[in-house]
């Protein structure tokens, strides 16, 4: 396992992904996403998508051509703002990635592929929505 520092973009990122098995992305920025599903798609690795909004979450486990990539999911970023982030919302949606990623790794258990989970941190909550491939996706082309 490494973590990074450095920014990650179109430059960076295969330099900084290497021939890792699988990507975590812990982004907070969905520019940065899209870059990190490129290059999982480029290299055929999976991508442990987790984002967090306030008391809210989200997880997904995309390997394409198998699911949905990150921009079928979500055609547009959100809009840049500024949020407050409860501080157990990443510690719910870290402990998933983590445990998404390690069922990869280790092949036990069953990973998110083809699922989008979403955390709803008030209600204490999760509900499970089945994602699509967007034949006009710009990235995947739904492949």
């Amino acid at each position: 396992m490494a973590a990074f520092t450095q920014k990650i973009d179109q430059d960076s990122v295969d330099t900084l992904v290497g021939n890792a098995n699988i990507i975590v992305d812990c982004m907070d920025n969905f520019q940065t996403r899209y870059v990190l599903n490129e290059c999982a798609m480029r290299k055929g690795i999976p991508l442990v998508y987790g984002s967090i909004w306030g008391m809210d979450g989200r997880l997904s486990f995309i390997q394409v051509p198998q699911t949905a990539c990150l921009r079928c999911m979500f055609p547009e970023p959100p809009p840049s703002e500024t949020f407050p982030v409860l501080g157990t919302t990443p510690g719910v949606i870290g402990a998933l990635q983590a445990l998404e990623a390690i069922k990869f790794l280790t092949g036990i258990g069953q990973n998110l592929k083809g699922k989008l989970l979403v955390w709803d941190g008030a209600r204490v909550e999760f509900r499970t929505f089945k994602t699509y491939k967007d034949p006009q996706c710009p990235t995947c082309n739904a492949k």
